[in-house]
């Protein structure tokens, strides 16, 4: 019967090492995955950048476009003045005007030239980004059919270990069972010579006996693990 556990152990063991691969996700894809993240917070930071710029210059636009206006006008009313006292009036209008026109041109020059170096790096993350996305939806496409091909591998290993487990005393394997969650996978340890294979301990000679007339399951008196003598 310990034969036949075994066997299930065998399995068991071998679903644990497929669980652990199942966990390693390549370190090249892992490496891409932290590139490109990092790449789009970038990008993120840089569209915000450049779209609070934008604003800006458009808000100075606009208010420059009102200004050219009323200039226009303070320099029409100039012409068709009644008197030259009122003709003088709108003149300085059109010269404040005028000044202040200056002013938010040469105000809003260096936002347009950050704007223009925003928008450029924000075209070479995206086009890095271009570069990478393609790799890396590769790199997740292989890694989820590396992930399927290991399922499929546990899903047969499972079903043949439960088709010799269902020949197994139903106490036998329970106890089996709890040691292996105990110890956190083996839970049968062979016998070599006086030693348990599990925890190295040296069995004590009754025990010894009663492997020897394998009348009865035993266990490890240091580690519990099942002793089996082949």
């Amino acid at each position: 019967m310990l034969e036949k556990l075994t066997e299930v152990q065998t399995h068991d063991l071998s679903v644990d090492v497929l669980e652990t691969e199942k966990l390693k996700t390549p370190q090249a894809l892992t490496d891409l995955k932290a590139e490109v993240e990092a790449l789009e917070r970038k990008l993120l930071d840089r569209q915000g950048k450049y779209n609070e710029v934008a604003k800006q210059v458009k808000a100075n636009e606009l208010e420059m476009g009102s200004l050219a206006e009323r200039r226009k006008s303070a320099s029409t009313s100039a012409l068709q003045a009644h008197s030259t006292k009122e003709a003088s009036q709108f003149q300085n209008q059109e010269l404040q005007f005028a000044t202040r026109l200056e002013e938010l041109e040469a105000d809003t020059l260096p936002f347009m030239e950050r704007m223009e170096l925003l928008g450029q790096e924000v075209a070479g993350l995206e086009g890095q980004l271009g570069d990478l996305n393609p790799k890396l939806a590769d790199m997740i496409a292989e890694e989820e059919a590396r992930l399927e091909g290991i399922k499929e591998k546990i899903t047969t290993i499972k079903t043949e270990r439960d088709a010799v487990a269902i020949t197994i005393d139903a106490s036998l394997l329970k106890r089996y069972e709890q040691v292996r969650k105990a110890k956190k996978g083996t839970a049968i340890s062979v016998v070599t010579g006086d030693r348990c294979g599990g925890c190295s301990v040296k069995l004590p000679i009754n025990t010894i006996q009663k492997l020897k007339k394998a009348q009865e399951v035993i266990g490890c008196p240091s580690c519990g693990r099942i002793l089996w003598a082949k």
